[in-house]
């Protein structure tokens, strides 16, 4: 099925480990994959800035191989010896607008640039300083509020990027709390009348309301007016295991999250953009945690789902699981194991006892496990408050619950016929087994401790990483 929807592909690499080694790097096999777009460098390193010999190298092999490429960088980036910084300044603006004059006369071969603004990482080159848009309070923006802020950005973006220079330009709207206008339909709508209507502008969402947890709502956003819009999608969820546990996430992406009510009322089947400009890929990384898993099969079992959906979001996703399981030689018994894998990850990673007292979209289950890594406060939080609401023995069960269901997903990774990948496959499902003994535990001891403080959280924690390790689990600082 024929369209001109791009699939743009992102390898996210963390902010405190090098960058990640994967063929997903590879033009020649992303455009075999089907992806016609690919970002080359992005705001790590300052693409503002950073226009090397090597990275034009890279640039023109993309294009060689057939791909379409995208520079991304965060907003502002700017000389680390520059007085500007302020969005209150006109001087952080002009200094930006020559930037990306600069940049796009340096390599015009680029299909465009992508910016954000709302996170900002530190830049690689220490010639280079960030500053956020969104935080400034000083003199020169005292009197330039967040939505002003915002609309000079939509402004800045399409009048230099798309009408003075001739490219595309993606808008990343990545101001992700509860309050920002990623989540925030009305303020993204104010903030997006700013657009004055140049087709080469898009603005690119994340299908979540906020960021890539479960028991997250559709993004209602994706079906607002405006300039065409990008879905963003990731492969390897940062949040759920980062590819050491299956994480089938097709029904979801398809039908909308079950644990929500929205199944099939929500996803790219049900609710899209009017405009639909295409899907934004993360095939492999996201968040802050180095790659512990040792095969990406998991993350391309998603990375094969969501090109398809792109293709025909009205594709039964059964039907593309199947296929995906034939190509990798992998066993038709599989497919209903790997069904289920959703199922065992809302188990092991989300709380529903803390869901019915707490009720939160942004950082549900209080981050508990982020990663790699156990968060005291929030276990010292949970624990507490469920012990004060006399709901230990729910959050007890709960856990109960999840290492059964690990156990019997183990069992019939067990019993699936021998392949090229039967390492792997059982090696996840032992360690999600894993997992769940460990956290039962972990839990019946930290509900015993109840009340504790942070420092007795971490403490207690430390001494089950000591006593009973498991790699790669440690505990936040």
């Amino acid at each position: 099925m024929p369209d001109n929807r791009m699939r743009i592909a992102y390898v996210h690499d963390s902010p405190l480990h090098k960058s990640l080694t994967t063929d997903y790097r590879d033009p020649s096999r992303l455009v075999s994959l089907g992806f016609t777009d690919v970002v080359i460098s992005d705001q790590m390193s300052g693409r503002l800035y950073g226009i090397t010999p090597e990275l034009v190298q890279r640039i023109d092999s993309a294009i060689d191989a057939g791909l379409n490429v995208w520079l991304m960088d965060d907003l502002f980036t700017l000389p680390s010896g520059s007085d500007a910084g302020c969005p209150g300044r006109e001087d952080s603006w002009e200094l930006t607008a020559a930037s990306i004059r600069d940049v796009i006369e340096l390599v015009p071969q680029i299909r465009g640039l992508v910016f954000r603004y709302g996170e900002t990482f530190e830049s690689t080159n220490s010639t280079l300083k960030r500053v956020d848009i969104l935080r400034c309070q000083c003199i020169d923006c005292s009197s330039m509020d967040g939505i002003t802020r915002r609309r000079k950005v939509v402004e800045l973006l399409e009048s230099v990027v798309c009408r003075e220079m001739g490219k595309r330009c993606i808008l990343r709207l990545w101001d992700l709390s509860e309050e920002g206008v990623h989540a925030n339909r009305m303020l993204q709508s104010k903030v997006l009348k700013k657009w004055a209507g140049d087709p080469r502008f898009f603005v690119s969402v994340k299908h979540t309301l906020t960021d890539y947890w479960r028991h997250q709502p559709w993004n209602p956003s994706i079906a607002e007016d405006g300039p065409a819009r990008l879905i963003e999608f990731q492969c390897e969820r940062e949040y759920e295991f980062i590819g050491m546990v299956p994480n089938w996430m097709g029904p979801e992406w398809s039908q909308g999250p079950i644990e929500c009510g929205e199944r099939g009322w929500t996803g790219i089947a049900n609710v899209r953009p009017k405009d639909w400009a295409g899907s934004w890929i993360i095939p492999l990384g996201g968040g802050w945690s180095n790659r512990h898993a040792s095969s990406e099969l998991w993350a391309d079992m998603n990375l094969h789902t969501i090109l398809s959906l792109t293709t025909d979001p009205d594709r039964d996703v059964g039907e593309i699981l199947s296929e995906w399981i034939s190509q990798n030689d992998l066993p038709q018994e599989s497919k209903q194991l790997f069904e289920k894998s959703s199922e065992l990850i809302l188990r092991l990673r989300y709380l529903d006892v803390w869901r019915i007292i707490a009720n939160q979209r942004w950082m549900p289950s209080e981050n508990w496990y982020r990663d790699d890594k156990f968060v005291p406060g929030a276990c010292a939080k949970i624990a507490n408050t469920v012990v004060e609401e006399d709901m230990a023995e729910l959050l007890r069960s709960e856990r109960v619950l999840a290492t059964a269901m690990a156990r019997n997903q183990l069992m019939e990774a067990e019993k699936l016929p021998n392949c090229r990948h039967s390492e792997f496959i059982l090696s996840s499902y032992r360690w999600a087994l894993e997992f769940a003994e460990w956290t039962e535990e972990t839990w019946n001891q930290l509900l015993e401790a109840a009340p504790l403080t942070r420092a007795e959280s971490k403490a207690l924690l430390l001494r089950r990483i000591d006593n009973n390790p498991l790699a790669p689990l440690s505990v936040m600082d």
